[in-house]
């Protein structure tokens, strides 16, 4: 049992293993075979995820097998070969290698363990091996002084995070008795949550999720990172490690959740969190500055991976919106958004770094009359970011409209109001630069961007999704609400 549901995990660790023996036995001669096995150790991984059992408690109850863990690990592979296919078409590295590959597998592996983790000890270890090898993939061109300080700042913040995390992880350890999940959800509901230091430890681990989703306070690395960084790694750290926090948030609400997932509305609000909402609070107060900061931010921005990456950081804000609802009928509209946000910011990145290849800067005013020079660039990068402000009848609207109705339902008027609001400020920076694309006039010589057949087909992968999906729909809010009942209960079910 063990073996047949740990079998993405095996894989991953048998390729991050043959990746760096191809490497080193054919470095020089044969420099696709690491990639083409990485790719292939993440497909297969992702396929064995979605067969494989999931309904067992596995390595000493560590880790559970259910169809949270199976959704997050088929999405975090699927970023991860979007990732190092673009890799290869946008912003080259130096010299890509073995090592590049086998750190991606390696944090795609950590991200898949973190949203299996039931046990305090086990989800720690997971979040450090998604942050360790993603502070080395941000800093891989070593000759580069921007990737180079952006490594350095996400070392420093990741460190002190991590420090906050811990410290107020022993707290709950001390709480339960034990670092399963499960003994701490018993400690609770037996009057743990009678004691302060409950909530001192809450805060400190939210801290540490803070940072891995890029949450106000904790996200002033994030545009440097992304700046700094290839934008294929920065699509791939906005995307596939902000999913790997948000799941492993969700597994450690759950085992606070003291109430029975039937109850909805003012009911469950008041039974969920001991004494009343003090922690949704915090989170909701938490979302509501990071998507303010994050567009208010973005709208000085004139560098595009800069651009997106405070853009970034306002989605972390309406996905936390959903969370600090908590309800069955919010999460599930959670991880609608982050489908939908999987496409919309792998595709933006994307075609940043075909741009940025292109013309060699990522300034905005660069773009002048590029929409009208390469039309389909122009096109697609337009659906992307309409789609990422949330307009119909795109991915993003409907993304955004099953977060604000389940808002809505709760009787949170004034978050989704504060939503609504923000939606309506990020308008403004996405269409600056669309109409830099198609209102403006290029200054001085023009230069004409080449772009292969296979920029075209990558961009077609990801964009088309966002089209077609803003249309049909209904399956996957479907597949989201069939997920939602084990996630909430937090221990399985």
């Amino acid at each position: 049992m063990d073996l047949a549901a740990l079998l993405p995990a095996i894989l991953l660790t048998a390729g991050v293993l043959a990746v760096i023996v191809a490497d080193l036995l054919g470095r020089g001669t044969s420099p696709g075979t690491p990639l083409t096995l990485a790719v292939g150790a993440l497909l297969l991984a992702g396929w064995a995820a979605m067969h494989v059992p999931t309904d067992g408690r596995l390595v000493l109850g560590a880790l559970r097998a259910d169809r949270f863990g199976q959704v997050m690990t088929l999405l975090c592979c699927g970023v991860g070969v979007v990732s190092l296919l673009a890799t290869t078409r946008g912003e080259a590295l130096r010299k890509p290698g073995g090592e590049f590959l086998a750190l991606v597998l390696v944090a795609v592996l950590g991200m898949s363990t973190l949203s299996m983790a039931v046990d305090l000890v086990t989800l720690y270890l997971a979040f450090e091996m998604v942050s360790i090898p993603s502070y080395v993939l941000v800093g891989m061109r070593r000759a580069d002084r921007l990737a180079n300080e952006a490594s350095m700042k996400y070392v420093l913040f990741g460190s002190v995070s991590s420090g906050l995390m811990l410290f107020g992880l022993t707290w709950l350890v001390g709480l339960a008795g034990g670092t399963s999940l499960e003994a701490l959800r018993a400690a609770l509901a037996n009057g743990a949550a009678e004691q302060p230091v409950f909530y001192v430890a809450c805060a400190l681990v939210l801290a540490g999720f803070s940072f891995k989703v890029s949450a106000v306070p904790f996200h002033f690395w994030a545009p440097d990172v992304y700046a700094g960084a290839p934008a294929a790694v920065g699509g791939f750290l906005a995307v596939a490690s902000k999913a790997a926090g948000f799941a492993g948030l969700v597994r450690v609400m759950g085992s606070l959740d003291l109430a029975a997932p039937a109850l909805e509305g003012a009911e469950r609000l008041g039974r969920v969190w001991p004494k009343g909402s003090a922690f949704l609070g915090l989170l909701a107060a938490v979302a509501v500055l990071t998507m303010t900061v994050g567009n208010l931010a973005a709208l000085r921005q004139r560098e595009i991976k800069r651009l997106l990456a405070w853009s970034s950081i306002a989605h972390a804000g309406y996905l936390l919106l959903a969370l600090s609802v908590w309800s069955q009928g919010a999460l599930a509209a959670m991880l609608f958004y982050l489908v939908a946000y999987l496409f919309m910011n792998l595709a933006a990145f994307l075609l940043a770094g075909v741009m940025i290849r292109e013309l060699g800067t990522g300034d905005v005013e660069a773009f002048r009359g590029l929409g009208r020079r390469v039309p389909w660039l122009g096109i697609a990068f337009a659906i992307v970011l309409f789609s990422l402000t949330g307009l119909p009848p795109l991915f993003g609207f409907v993304a955004k409209l099953q977060v604000f109705t389940a808002i809505f339902e709760q009787g949170y008027v004034w978050l989704g109001v504060i939503g609504l609001v923000n939606g309506a400020i990020s308008l403004y920076y996405y269409a600056r630069i669309l109409s830099s694309m198609y209102l403006a006039d290029p200054e001085g010589e023009v230069k004409v961007p080449r772009l292969s057949w296979a920029d075209g087909l990558l961009a077609l992968v990801l964009v088309a999704p966002v089209l077609v999906l803003g249309l049909w729909w209904g399956w996957i809010l479907e597949w989201a609400r069939a997920v939602v009942p084990v996630t909430l209960l937090g221990m399985g079910g």
